[in-house]
């Protein structure tokens, strides 16, 4: 993949943006907030000039932070200002004749030029663009302390999730969780118990990637991985009371009452937050059973659940390539129920039940 254009080669609209940065960076040496991931085993440097801005789009991400950027080739650049904290001036409204195609995305407007290779997403007072073939992401946010709860749980989930495309990972609407580094993918439409379960899981020693986006991968032997996209999880306000040692932690932020609280997990089990892991089984959601228990679940059964939660849910909607990961996923990977009972304490409990099951039919 080729490094990014020189500024006079790129279109106006990726030059003004450039240029804007640029001049953010310049007033404010001093507000220059930078640092390495990985996302997905990919390198990632993520630049900020507004200090209250790193500190909220930086926190999704501390689980995959790395002390050092030795010999990384060809990372992801990811640039933001904060008009407030810079006085840069926001971009007055994205609009370029280069990025002709838009549609309406995520109450945003999505747009991209002919060729694909140019991509923004606008939203209330953020944008961002994105250089698919340069690996450049830059962006611009009207005030760091007002951003919207979906930016601050699982911030350029838009653009990310274009980029990872591109890379062969697919972003799926499912919770992840694993037991001594083997995942259990459970995916779910909204309100199927992926965030309580998550949650339960991780509060009792297991290991958190996801509770409702997450990246998989093929790799070598016919098998798949699991990335951890964010170290968030959001729940109701009802939900949470269901976790009385995590409730204290949870970041309202002068949210809408109707939208959920955020848990920061990275900073609440630091040690049971891993970023990627083989998966071993996938586990299809149902709650309101009188007890916690495990059944079988049949192939189909599983890819409907994996193709109705992510194809409504993830934007931009996943293709024809997706759809066949999909499938390939739920003929390879073994598939239970996991009827939800009362008690979050017996989440665990189905969750080892039905590793052992998986590695029972290994030895068959």
């Amino acid at each position: 993949m080729s490094a990014a254009p020189a500024m006079d080669d790129a279109p106006p609209c990726v030059r003004s943006l450039q240029h804007a940065f640029a001049e953010a960076r310049a007033r404010h040496p001093g507000q220059l907030r930078e640092a390495a991931y990985t996302f997905a085993g990919r390198p990632v440097v993520l630049r900020i000039v507004g200090a209250r801005l790193a500190e909220r789009i930086q926190r999704p991400f501390a689980h995959l932070r790395r002390r050092d950027r030795a010999a990384d080739p060809l990372p992801l650049q990811i640039d933001l200002w904060d008009e407030a904290e810079t006085g840069v001036p926001f971009p007055a409204d994205g609009a370029s004749p280069e990025l002709e195609q838009q549609w309406l995305a995520c109450d945003g407007l999505l747009r991209a030029s002919s060729d694909g290779r140019y991509v923004s997403f606008q939203y209330q007072d953020s944008i961002t663009l994105l250089d698919r073939r340069g690996q450049r992401m830059i962006g611009c946010r009207r005030n760091g302390s007002h951003l919207s709860r979906g930016e601050c749980s699982k911030p350029f989930v838009v653009m990310l999730t274009i980029w990872y495309s591109d890379r062969g990972v697919q972003i799926l609407h499912a919770g992840l969780i694993a037991r001594r580094g083997a995942g259990v993918l459970m995916p779910g439409e909204s309100g199927s118990g992926k965030s309580t379960t998550s949650l339960a899981g991780v509060a009792q020693g297991l290991e958190f990637l996801a509770d409702d986006f997450v990246g998989l991968e093929r790799v070598p032997g016919d098998t798949f991985r699991g990335h951890s996209l964010f170290s968030t999880a959001c729940l109701t306000r009802a939900g949470l009371g269901r976790f009385a040692d995590v409730q204290r932690h949870a970041v309202e932020d002068r949210f809408p009452e109707e939208e959920k609280p955020i848990l920061f997990l990275a900073e609440i089990y630091p040690d049971r937050l891993i970023a990627t892991v083989p998966i071993h089984a996938i586990a299809l959601l149902r709650i309101g059973a009188e007890r916690t228990e495990i059944q079988p679940a049949s192939r189909p059964e599983a890819l409907r659940q994996f193709a109705a939660s992510t194809l409504h849910t993830v934007v931009p909607r996943p293709g024809r390539a997706a759809l066949e990961m999909m499938a390939e996923l739920v003929e390879r990977v073994p598939a239970y129920w996991l009827l939800l009972g009362p008690d979050t304490r017996d989440v665990p409990e189905g969750i080892e039940r039905i590793l052992a099951c998986v590695e029972e039919r290994g030895r068959v």
